[in-house]
């Protein structure tokens, strides 16, 4: 026999007669008993009519989010490159608008705890109605967006744009 094949054997013999080095007794498989405990029961009330207003308003908020979080990203697209290209394609900015636009609502949901799967849909939707409806904030509000962007950049903007308008792939479609 080879050292570590005695020293195993010496081992087993110590755990068989009890001389063991631990002081509990090592179980080793599957548990076969079961029980099931709840974490925690509901039982209605105030606080369940709280959460579930909570659950139900983080929706708009996440609307609210993504939109804000649009306007983000075209704040930092003018903070690096400036004004808006005009001969640029307008398919990929619509596409690079809106990854970066989810980008910026993923990270601020998160920090505001809104992290349900679930609100992903109303985040990206959030993100779309930027995009298709920011520029009307533009137009009703051009001394705000002057302070925040430039004068030049509002300029732009109110004149590439209609008033009361979705902005779609470089066409103003009024409503």
């Amino acid at each position: 026999m080879s050292v570590h094949q005695t020293s195993f054997e010496q081992r087993i013999a110590r755990i068989n007669s009890g001389q063991a080095f631990t002081k509990a007794t090592v179980y080793v498989g599957q548990e076969l008993s079961f029980s099931y405990q709840p974490r925690h029961r509901h039982r209605g009330g105030l606080g369940q009519t709280v959460s579930n207003l909570g659950y139900v308003m983080s929706v708009p908020l996440c609307l609210v989010l993504g939109f804000l979080a649009h306007g983000l990203e075209q704040l930092a697209t003018f903070a690096v490159a400036g004004l808006p290209d005009a001969k640029a394609n307008l398919d990929i900015e619509m596409v690079r608008m809106a990854v970066g636009g989810l980008a910026i609502t993923v990270v601020l949901a998160h920090l505001a705890g809104l992290r349900d799967k679930g609100l992903m849909l109303p985040k990206l939707l959030g993100v779309v109605a930027g995009m298709l409806f920011m520029h009307n904030f533009v137009h009703l509000y051009p001394q705000v967006f002057e302070r925040i962007f430039s004068p030049v950049w509002v300029a732009k903007v109110t004149t590439m744009t209609e008033a009361h308008s979705i902005y779609w792939r470089g066409i103003s479609i009024p409503f």
